[in-house]
């Protein structure tokens, strides 16, 4: 059944009533109130500096500048305050300012350059603001205008030229994963993701898989990302092992309505490739948004709807999106207020398959593949044509934040996420069968292999929902120490055809749920002027209501039922950091790090047992698995023109949990999630920003990775039948990224950027001793313009891979090629 009435457990149900509680009778002080006006200009040549951020701090009153360098601030209780003025490229600064009674003070500032990597202000890495010298580990920012550098971005596409990222998509909106440092391999459904993500501090994992559907997290309404990289479990709990990706939603600073377009198509394919799909066809993309926003004295909103399609650059491929977002903030006054963050999107896409392929039968029974790449645009067969993945996805989440005194906040949420996702194999009315049969020596008998045999109406389907609340105080408790304490908690109920722990039964729903609570304590320890220690410790705790799965044994003949007690119905784990940052020298500091974080296993790694294209066993004795991390670094400023950042990481994992193909050399392909292995991943990552005019800047991205497996029977997590069985799958040696952005005129900007992945050593399911179509070992470039054609209109055009580059991210999917996209964004 889909309907679960869930009881919260005691924790959870404190903290909500703590919170309404907290909400309803705090006192509104009355005050009498000021304003500060002004303007905001570069230090060198007087012009006004756009979109620069005026905060006054310990308050929840700030402004940024308009087109013209302006900014006001009003409702400003009097008093002495410290203004803290920030901006993209800018160095940061912080002036003393005293608000009379019912006056408006006038302050001009004015900003000196520095470069956009040197300016960055960062919240992820401690969960309160901190300057990019001060950060303690290795963070990465995505700015508003690298996000709006081409249309309709989704969040895949951000963060994929990020040091020590990769990003692994089979097509359209089908299996899509990011790992940071080597964190995961590539699975169906994002199953097992070390890495969480965050939507305005939200989670916007789907909690059954632990996955996120990367391609499909529109980011038109998004104003930064960060990327926190390496052990974060400390903060952000069971999942968070490789890092951590926060999108921060935008709110306007005046009453705007905007909206844009964007038409596009894919080039054809080079003429060495005889896919029938793009046999004299051309797939088009398109893609519109319309939104309005507005802020008064108190209230700030943002509502933005897009609507994308995609025709699919390979067969079966296309997608549809619908999605809608809303964020609003409530000033209660000048130390309190009320912010909703909201979203819900529809998505509808083809479900690939690899490309065709023939298969052969050894005399000893064993299967070999012979791959078709020609055809790489092309089904392995038609029976794939009419799958079809449907996804829904909603979150309301509300934020709590109160000044208590100049020492002391309280930040509090509560929030519901919902994701449902549904895949049809067989719309049809008969039978859908895909399968090679072979002769025998002993005629006339012939063996068959079915890749794919689905009945009619045959679908996989989840429905998940996850209640959930948190608190956090942060006091600032001397002038040695800032200490975090803080309580999370959540409950997630899943009905699902497959993730159960019963037998499924073809077309019904089967429940189990899962509890979660953490607790966690952070203290910020200035032990002289220029070293800082920040010491945290976490707490999590959880369990399903589960207490033996059943399921069919494929690796047996008869494909006998088993039913087993599931061994680990919770796991709970401490997770202990510590971090030290050396401030050198005013453009200098060196940081430290060795941490633990720990992963518990995923409803769907318990009970998976189909993924569309294999089958699967469950394992009724998975376990958590752990990471400790350790991190050495450096973020060295030359000047005003250059800034560098170098960081070396070592990561062992114990008891890591990733899939295995348990039958590698015969057919079906049959995967269990297991506690095989142990890992070492070990890295080095630099972050080169050079900015020699006001008008370029330029990026430049190296990340090396050695990933091994450590386990004592030696290439557990990998086929034997790759070159370097104990290297990890889909974990590539050296990536590389390049990018400049060049201003010519105030109207208009160009901007390139390329990645380079190296070809993977090992990968987990077409295994082959010559390496033969491995993934990766490409070099893609995209180039775009934005011009000004008004003050309220901008013209874009896009080529994405210009040289029409040929490659694949995930094994015998091919990416997309050249593509043309042509838009425009207005702004009223």
């Amino acid at each position: 059944m889909e309907t679960r009435y869930f009881s919260m457990f005691p924790p959870v149900r404190s903290l909500l009533t703590a919170l309404i509680l907290t909400i309803l009778f705090l006192p509104l002080q009355a005050h009498a109130a000021g304003g500060l006006k002004g303007s905001v200009t570069d230090k060198t040549d007087g012009e006004p500096v756009i979109g620069a951020s005026v905060m006054l701090e310990n308050t929840t009153l700030g402004a940024a500048s308009d087109f013209d360098g302006n900014y006001a601030i009003q409702n400003i209780p009097a008093g002495t305050y410290n203004l803290k003025i920030t901006g993209i490229g800018y160095a940061q600064q912080t002036k003393n300012i005293t608000i009379a009674d019912g006056q408006t003070a006038t302050l001009n500032l004015q900003l000196g350059q520095t470069t956009i990597m040197a300016s960055e202000v960062i919240i992820g890495a401690a969960l309160y603001e901190q300057d990019r010298l001060d950060v303690p580990v290795t963070t990465s920012v995505v700015t508003t205008e690298e996000i709006r550098e081409e249309p309709n971005p989704s969040l895949d596409q951000v963060i994929e030229n990020i040091p020590g990222v990769n990003v692994t998509r089979s097509a359209g909106y089908s299996a899509a994963t990011v790992q940071i440092r080597g964190s995961n391999t590539f699975q169906g459904g994002g199953i097992g993701t070390r890495v969480n993500a965050f939507y305005d501090g939200f989670p916007i994992n789907s909690p059954e898989t632990g996955g996120i559907v990367w391609t499909n997290v529109n980011m038109n309404a998004a104003d930064k990302v960060e990327v926190v990289k390496g052990a974060a479990s400390t903060l952000y709990g069971s999942a968070a092992m490789g890092g951590v990706v926060n999108v921060f939603g935008s709110l306007p600073d005046k009453f705007e309505v905007k909206g844009g377009a964007s038409l596009g198509f894919y080039d054809a394919t080079p003429d060495s490739d005889q896919s029938v799909y793009r046999d004299g066809y051309t797939p088009w993309l398109w893609n519109t948004y319309i939104g309005i926003g507005d802020k008064t004295d108190k209230f700030n909103y943002n509502l933005l709807y897009t609507h994308s399609e995609d025709d699919g650059y390979r067969d079966n491929s296309q997608t549809q999106l619908n999605d809608i977002k809303f964020k609003a903030r409530y000033d209660i006054d000048a130390s309190q207020y009320l912010q909703l963050t909201s979203y819900y999107n529809e998505t509808e896409a083809g479900y690939v398959s690899t490309w065709p392929y023939d298969l052969e039968l050894s005399p000893s029974f064993t299967t070999i593949y012979t791959p078709y790449p020609e055809r790489a645009y092309d089904l392995a067969d038609d029976v794939y044509t009419d799958d079809i993945v449907k996804r829904k996805n909603m979150l309301v989440g509300l934020n709590y934040v109160n000044l208590l005194t100049d020492n002391l906040s309280l930040d509090s949420r509560v929030y519901y996420t919902r994701n449902e996702y549904r895949i049809d194999y067989n719309p049809t009315d008969t039978a859908q069968v895909y399968g090679f049969s072979f002769p025998v020596p002993f005629p006339p008998f012939v063996y068959t292999l079915n890749v794919y045999d689905k009945d009619p109406g045959e679908y996989n389907e989840n429905k998940t929902d996850r209640y959930g609340a948190g608190l956090k105080l942060d006091w600032r408790a001397s002038e040695q120490h800032r200490l975090l304490f803080g309580i999370d908690g959540n409950i997630v109920d899943l009905a699902s055809t497959q993730y159960r722990p019963d037998m499924p039964v073809p077309g019904e729903l089967g429940d189990v749920q899962e509890k979660n609570i953490a607790l966690f304590v952070q203290d910020e320890f200035k032990m002289t002027d220029r070293l800082t220690a920040l010491l945290s410790l976490r707490y999590d705790w959880s369990g399903i209501d589960a207490d033996e799965v059943s399921y069919t044994d494929y690796t047996s003949e008869a494909d006998t039922t088993v039913t087993a007690a599931i061994e680990n119905k919770s796991v709970d784990a401490i997770s202990p950091r510590l971090a030290l940052n050396f401030k050198a020298a005013d453009d200098l500091s060196f940081r430290a790090s060795v941490g633990k974080s720990f992963r518990a296993p995923t409803l769907s790694e318990r009970f998976v047992r189909d993924a569309g294209l294999f089958v699967g066993n469950p394992n009724p004795a998975l376990d958590k698995e752990t990471m400790t991390g350790y991190e050495v670094g450096f973020f060295k400023n030359f000047g005003d023109k250059v800034s560098l950042d170098v960081a070396g990481y070592i990561n062992d994992y114990d008891n890591l949990i990733e899939s295995r193909n348990i039958n590698p050399s015969g057919f079906p392909i049959i995967f269990l999630y297991e506690n095989i292995a142990k890992a070492r991943i070990w890295g080095i990552e630099t972050s080169l920003n050079i900015r020699p005019t006001t008008a370029l800047n330029f990026g430049l991205g190296y990340s090396y990775m050695n990933a091994k497996d450590k386990s004592s029977d030696g290439g557990a997590l990998a086929s034997s039948q790759n070159p370097e069985p104990d290297w990890l799958a889909y974990r590539p040696e050296h990536t590389a990224s390049v990018s400049a952005t060049w201003h010519p005129t105030n109207r208009l900007a160009l901007n390139t950027n390329g990645r380079y992945v190296s070809q993977y050593k090992s990968v987990s399911t077409y295994s082959n001793l010559e390496r033969e179509n491995y993934p990766g070992d490409f070099i893609v470039f995209n180039a775009g313009a934005k011009y000004q054609a008004t003050d309220n209109m901008k013209v874009s055009f896009l080529c994405k891979n210009i040289t029409n580059e040929q490659y694949e991210e995930a094994e015998w999917f091919r990416a997309p090629g050249r593509s043309f996209i042509l838009g425009f964004d207005f702004v009223y």
